[in-house]
């Protein structure tokens, strides 16, 4: 009997193991794809790449980056400039929550990718 619950706690382990590299491991696959600003008053998009790679795009210019991240926080580097911004995330749904360096939080949500 004692043979049985230890294997039982051995099998609960590497399952809450497994739980939580897939909970924590999704956040950079997640993020993939192109991601529009709910905001009504500015449309803007941020788009990022499986090769770390993206870009921050509005009406008038395009920026473009690079990223990392780290458990629940993006670093997003802008190309020729020194300009580096460390923020939160989340997923709620289908959408992308970014917390900017004024504590709000601004909500994307992602765009179904154009086939051609």
């Amino acid at each position: 009997m004692k043979k049985y619950k230890i294997v039982i706690l051995v099998i609960l382990l590497l399952i809450m193991i497994l739980l939580l590299f897939l909970v924590f491991g999704q956040g950079e696959k997640n993020i993939i794809g192109k991601w529009k600003s709910t905001n009504e008053k500015n449309e803007y998009y941020y788009i990022f790449n499986e090769d770390k790679t993206c870009s921050y795009e509005m009406k008038v210019a395009r920026l473009d980056c690079t990223y990392e991240i780290d458990e629940n926080q993006i670093t997003i580097s802008y190309k020729g400039s020194d300009k580096t911004n460390t923020f939160k995330y989340r997923f709620d749904g289908n959408f992308l929550i970014i917390n900017d360096e004024n504590d709000n939080d601004n909500k994307f949500i992602k765009q179904k990718v154009e086939k051609k």
